[in-house]
């Protein structure tokens, strides 16, 4: 009598750990923001241009000449990269209502935190891109010695720190019919510290070659975005909720 012989057992697929799947799904979200937003252009140049309005108004306003004072060329280099950068904070979360993207996300399987890494990351890479063209523009307008590495460790450490707390506010206006009003209230007196720190660290650095003088500052504006960070983490799940 023959037998049929037994069935080879199914082997099921391994599931990836959860750290790597959070962090593909992470990816997945950054490329298509990223994708959506070369094809439209409209933020990323709205920005670039309006940083070098600041500068030119700024540059004829109080007559800044090549070698002007250290604390006022920073003022005015972080005044057009922090209201830049709100332009493209408000922007963000307003297109993705506005298209149905964050309704589609909120339905997901997605974990709520990972929304909000991409949406900062991709917040990021806006005003890196904008700084790109404003930095070299201030070195041509005030001569300003942009290649030194500590400052531009300084305009990175201050950006990141703005783009952690805005893209927490950005998605609290966008559930705001005002939300182009509602952000820079909620966003400027919360950024306090943090535009204080960068516009003293960067002006430290234009001094001396070092950011050793500006360490306190440096200490202040890690500290506050770590801290953000992990409240924007927390309470980003209850805050899209709303």
């Amino acid at each position: 009598m023959v037998t049929e012989s037994a069935a080879p057992p199914l082997v099921k697929a391994a599931k990836p750990p959860p750290a790597l799947r959070y962090f593909r799904q992470v990816g997945v979200m950054i490329r298509a923001e990223t994708l959506a937003e070369l094809r439209r252009r409209e933020t990323p140049v709205a920005m670039v241009v309006f940083s070098l309005l600041v500068l030119l108004i700024f540059s004829f306003a109080f007559d800044l000449r090549p070698g002007a004072p250290p604390d006022v060329l920073s003022g005015v280099v972080w005044s057009a990269i922090l209201f830049s950068g709100m332009l493209g904070l408000g922007r963000g979360f307003a297109a993705e209502r506005e298209r149905g993207t964050l309704d589609g996300l909120l339905l997901a399987p997605v974990d709520r935190s990972a929304i909000y890494l991409a949406r900062l990351v991709d917040n990021l890479l806006l005003m890196l891109v904008m700084e790109v063209v404003t930095l070299p523009a201030a070195a041509i307008f005030f001569n300003m010695p942009v290649w030194r590495p500590a400052l531009l460790l300084a305009v990175f450490l201050g950006t990141l720190a703005f783009a952690i707390v805005g893209t927490l506010f950005a998605v609290i206006a966008a559930n705001s019919r005002a939300r182009d009003v509602l952000l820079p209230v909620l966003l400027l007196p919360v950024s306090v510290p943090i535009v204080i720190a960068s516009v003293e660290q960067t002006a430290a650095v234009l001094s001396g070659p070092t950011l050793l003088a500006a360490f306190p500052w440096t200490r202040l504006t890690v500290g506050y975005a770590v801290l953000f960070f992990i409240i924007s983490m927390l309470l980003f799940e209850h805050v899209l909720d709303e």
